[in-house]
């Protein structure tokens, strides 16, 4: 283990990511650093998140390159709507949290939640790392989940390792994230928080659904919705709703999606935003237009789903660049199946140009799967002509990144 001890330390102190292989250690790679899930649950509040900080720090591709495990989101649900909450153990007070430790955590949050919407997961993720390492990661070992003050804190640090949950998912690192959303919800229990549980639920039917775990991502939708009732505000249970809407649609059982939609709908038009924790006030009409895109296009009503993602557009805020990049692929995609190659092409250069500058493994999966969809045209040179331009300029992005590094 010590190897990986030594390239935290160096990680932290140089603002970089270090390797065991880049000092010369090779041999630890093999080393998992992990701790099983009894020993953690065992543990305190920070160590399992100290393993992970770690891992990811030290790049132990046993941790950073790990798979998705669907055993984990089994236990994650049942976890959350079975077991109480646990009795806090007293604590020693040691180094304590305030009320400006809280406010720092959530401000940094908001801050790195809209460097992910404008620029991709890529781009300040190891900031994101080190920043709960130095100054989140310490102050969890003396916090008191007995008290309003330390459940609060609790709360913001599950708010922050689910935005690092986000951004490990959003450039692929689909095993890291499943780590960070596991971790995230076990501080939201310990916070007694359940309607950020709720939105860590959400976060995990989102990934599952973009793996292909159709059923999995159903089940942590109503997960979020079930252990949330009662507990989290409209916004919020409209985005669970939305989530289930969105892996119905993809089981391509369009009653039960237009239900989830409808319901999604019902909850939105009762939302105040003033009430909506900080990390939830994304989640606005124009995000709400693009889930029902979503959902159309992957039922196959591409007119409807133009229709909505014309409206997501002209709601959005240019902040969400990320996101636009998405409905506008969707966009991009109706015009081609209603014919209109030539339109559908246009609009496809224009998210191409946008995706090359962002660190999102995402979009460039949306891409890939629009050039699959122009299969149909055989070899029509305006065809060829976009896919040489797509794979030119994401090539020549991905090499510049590269190089920057």
């Amino acid at each position: 283990m010590t190897p990986h001890f030594i390239a935290e330390a160096l990680s932290r102190k140089l603002g970089e990511r270090v390797s065991v292989r880049d000092i010369g250690m090779m041999y630890a790679e093999a080393t998992p650093l992990k701790a099983s899930p009894r020993k953690q649950q065992a543990d305190g509040l920070s160590d399992g998140v100290t393993v992970l900080v770690s891992g990811d720090l030290s790049a132990n591709p046993q941790v950073v390159e790990s798979d998705v495990c669907t055993d984990s989101w089994n236990d994650s649900m049942v976890t959350w709507l079975v077991n109480p909450v646990p009795i806090p153990k007293l604590l020693a007070e040691g180094r304590l949290v305030t009320a400006s430790s809280v406010e720092a955590v959530r401000e940094t949050t908001a801050m790195f939640a809209k460097l992910d919407y404008r620029f991709g997961g890529g781009h300040a993720r190891s900031t994101v790392v080190q920043y709960i390492a130095m100054e989140v990661e310490p102050l969890l070992k003396h916090v008191r989940p007995d008290t309003a003050l330390g459940k609060q804190f609790l709360s913001e640090t599950a708010a922050m390792l689910r935005l690092a949950a986000w951004m490990a998912y959003d450039t692929g690192r689909h095993g890291l994230a499943q780590q960070y959303m596991t971790k995230a919800l076990h501080l939201a229990r310990e916070a007694d928080n359940r309607m950020l549980g709720g939105r860590i639920l959400a976060g995990m039917s989102h990934q599952a659904n973009y793996l292909g775990h159709y059923g999995m991502a159903v089940n942590l939708a109503r997960a979020a919705q079930m252990g949330a009732k009662d507990a989290a505000t409209p916004t919020a249970m409209a985005l669970f709703s939305a989530m289930e809407a969105r892996a119905l649609a993809s089981q391509g059982d369009e009653a039960a999606c237009s239900r989830a939609l409808g319901e999604a709908e019902r909850w939105f038009e009762r939302r105040t935003p003033e009430d909506d924790p900080v990390w939830l006030r994304y989640f606005d009409e124009a995000e709400l237009a693009a889930e029902f895109a979503h959902c159309f296009r992957d039922l196959g009503h591409h007119h409807r789903a133009r229709d909505r993602v014309l409206e997501s557009v002209e709601l959005s805020e240019s902040l969400y660049v990320r996101s636009l990049s998405f409905v506008r692929t969707i966009l991009a995609t109706s015009h081609v199946a209603g014919g209109e190659l030539e339109h559908g092409l246009a609009v496809a250069r224009e998210v191409v140009t946008t995706v090359a500058d962002l660190r999102s493994a995402r979009t460039r999966r949306y891409v890939r799967d629009f050039v699959k969809q122009l299969a149909r045209y055989g070899n029509d040179p305006r065809v060829r002509e976009f896919q040489t331009f797509a794979e030119t300029r994401l090539a020549r992005a991905r090499s510049e990144a590269g190089a920057a590094k």
